[in-house]
């Protein structure tokens, strides 16, 4: 802003003068306007300046020849002077003296500032300026093409007046001059009063103050960081350089060589993943060894604004943070947070407006997402006071929801064991994530199902144990259910029920009764039974009939394994023969007691000559036959049971009779048999 220094002079009429003009040869232009009827002559006389005020002789200017004024040469170009005006008729006054007019002189010194000139001059008016007067001052500068180009102006002031400019050329002279224009009626310009020109020597020396950096934005598409300034309010400035701040060492990007461009992208930003940090400093024509020479940047860098989205699993909600913006003077008044969608069926809208937290926030949560659809955030800051605003990057978040397979299946339940049941699905093996598969048992005589285990699983086959089970004591049902990371039941199995066989010894048939529980839990029906069975413990199954689907009991006569020990172990095995799937029942071990036929006579020459018993179903491991006489005597024994006795007595045949016999035996089991009774001998002829 010009700076005017103000005095007070005498007031001289307006009508008697009309401009003074200092001009570049050391004279000065003086006009009038003449007022006094007849007058032939004006006598200018010349004065020093105040306070000096000498007047020096006159000069009588011939009106005919200059009516409105005249070019008069000053004594020296190195002060003002003031000069006054009477109009005469060649040898008398016609009017009283002018008012005194003084010609600006312009005076430049170097300013205290290193770069700056500082100029002083004074009013024309050292008096009172005509009945009101009012005008504008205007500082120019002189272009190395001879024009003048104007640089400041002000109203005009009583008074002298002084102002200080920076240099704006590198170096050698600077060349001012200054007018006043005088205000004429009805808006228009009057007479322009100019002073002398006025020459210095001068170096650019000022650097041009950085720029107000208005924003780091990371464009929405690219990801790349926007930086925008304010002008410089340098008058001489060129361009400007760009730097990136890593710490406490700043490096140039990017010098931009016209002072117009106001904003720069970086093409290897990476401000969509990360904070960036910046600073602008502006340089002037004054270049250094061929390239420029800037001043100061910014006393600080400035940071990229980045967002980070925080997404709670399995919700609708997620929480906003960003680093804050504070590179403007008055702070930031808000951030607006936006987002666009795009649902599951490739319908997008937006961007919209979330909503606005308060600039010293830097965080909001978005709740109410739509479960299953993209969401595109940004935050926006917006200056305090200003027009300003500034752009994060871009965060997107997915708002999925972990769905269960499409399908599951059994395959299998078996009891292996009498504590151990294995358990087999089959599962929709395209889902993206694993899931967990638990197992719930419902034990025989009970209304309620227990968890029993889980495991993950992405799909696929599936083998589960149960060891906690007591396989003779019922039907066990089982369910497996599909659990996503939400802890939400997405998918489960029909129920299972094992096959539950029981038996009964049918022993006056030699026969073993079976009965069995129907499989139920295939998404197929069953096709058959298969009953397995193995004789004496601990020897393998092997398959002794198969039935249809529906038939749940079987009768195992036993009259061809009478030679077994008695021993007989079974289970039922259901199949579903069209898909490979079968489930195997508990096993029942049923034990015959062991079978004794004893002959009640033995007849010589008849169809048994000898006398034995039989026995059935037992593994004799003590045997013991004894014969007695009816006074109690012993006549036969025998501890094998392949022996038989031929009704003598130390080779004697015994004649007919009724004979008492004791048998006793024990088999590997431990059982105990023990028969008493008579054996009839007859002989025969």
């Amino acid at each position: 802003m010009l700076l005017l220094a103000l005095g007070a002079w005498p007031r001289v009429s307006a009508q008697e003068w009309s401009c003074i003009q200092v001009q570049n040869d050391g004279t000065v232009d003086l006009g009038w306007s003449v007022t006094a009827p007849g007058a032939t002559t004006m006598s200018v006389t010349p004065m020093l300046p105040p306070p000096d005020w000498t007047s020096l002789p006159a000069t009588d200017v011939d009106l005919a020849a200059n009516p409105t004024g005249t070019n008069f040469t000053l004594l020296a170009t190195t002060q003002e002077f003031c000069f006054t005006l009477q109009a005469t008729d060649g040898t008398a006054p016609l009017s009283g003296l002018s008012d005194t007019l003084c010609s600006i002189y312009l005076e430049l010194e170097p300013g205290l500032v290193p770069g700056t000139v500082d100029l002083a001059w004074n009013s024309p008016f050292h008096f009172n300026p005509p009945a009101g007067f009012s005008g504008i001052y205007a500082v120019e500068q002189l272009l190395p093409d001879g024009s003048w180009t104007e640089v400041a102006s002000a109203p005009w002031l009583m008074g002298n007046s002084n102002t200080t400019f920076p240099v704006t050329q590198c170096d050698g002279m600077v060349t001012y001059r200054v007018t006043l224009t005088e205000d004429g009626p009805f808006g228009i310009p009057g007479c322009t009063h100019q002073s002398n020109e006025a020459s210095i020597l001068v170096s650019d020396e000022l650097d041009p103050p950085p720029p107000q950096i208005v924003a780091i934005d990371v464009d929405s598409i690219s990801g790349l960081a926007e930086v925008s300034w304010e002008p410089s309010n340098a008058p001489d400035v060129a361009g400007y350089i760009i730097y990136v701040c890593s710490g406490s060492v700043e490096t140039v990007l990017a010098t931009i060589e016209d002072p117009n461009v106001l904003n720069w992208t970086n093409p290897f930003s990476a401000a969509s993943n990360t904070i960036e940090y910046y600073n602008v400093a502006a340089f002037d024509s004054c270049y250094v060894g061929g390239v420029p020479d800037p001043g100061a940047a910014n006393p600080a860098c400035v940071p990229s604004c980045y967002l980070d989205v925080d997404w709670t699993q399995c919700t609708d909600r997620a929480d906003l943070q960003w680093s804050p913006v504070y590179q403007w003077p008055a702070g930031v008044e808000r951030y607006e947070v936006w987002a666009s969608e795009l649902t599951q069926d490739g319908i997008e809208s937006g961007p919209f407006l979330l909503g606005e937290v308060d600039g010293a926030l830097t965080y909001f949560e978005h709740i109410g997402a739509n479960i299953g659809s993209l969401y595109r955030y940004r935050v926006v800051a917006h200056a305090e006071g200003e027009s300003w605003t500034q752009s994060s990057n871009v965060q997107e978040v997915l708002f999925t929801y972990p769905r269960g397979p499409e399908w599951m299946r059994w395959t299998e339940v078996s009891i292996v064991t009498d504590s151990v049941a294995v358990l087999r699905a089959e599962v929709d093996a395209s889902s993206s994530e694993p899931h967990t598969y638990e197992l719930w048992r419902n034990e025989p005589y009970d209304d309620d199902y227990e968890f029993v285990t889980s495991t993950w699983s992405l799909g696929g086959p599936i083998q589960m144990l149960d060891s906690t089970i007591e396989g003779g004591l019922g039907q066990y049902r089982y369910y497996l259910k599909v659990v996503n990371a939400c802890g939400d039941s997405v998918l489960g199995t029909p129920v299972a029920e094992s096959v539950y066989l029981t038996g009964t010894v049918l022993e006056g048939r030699l026969a073993n009764a079976l009965s069995w529980t129907a499989f139920e839990g295939w998404d197929a029906p069953r096709s058959r039974h298969v009953l397995l069975r193995g004789v004496q413990f601990g020897s393998p199954l092997e398959e002794v009939e198969d039935f249809g689907p529906f038939n749940l009991s079987y009768d195992d006569e036993l009259e061809d394994q009478v030679d077994s020990p008695g021993e007989f172990c079974y289970r039922v095995r259901a199949e579903q023969v069209d898909s490979g799937w079968a489930s195997m029942s508990n096993e029942v071990c049923l034990t015959l007691p062991p079978v004794v036929w004893i002959p009640n006579a033995l007849v010589y020459n008849g169809f048994n000559n000898t006398w034995k018993p039989s026995i059935a179903f037992a593994d004799v491991t003590e045997y013991r036959v004894d014969v007695f006489s009816r006074w109690g005597d012993l006549i036969w024994t025998t501890e094998n049971p392949e022996a038989a006795w031929d009704g003598t007595k130390d080779g004697a045949l015994l004649p007919e009779a009724f004979y008492p016999y004791t048998l006793r035996i024990q088999d590997g089991a431990g059982r105990v048999v023990a028969r008493r009774g008579h054996v009839q001998v007859v002989r025969r002829p």
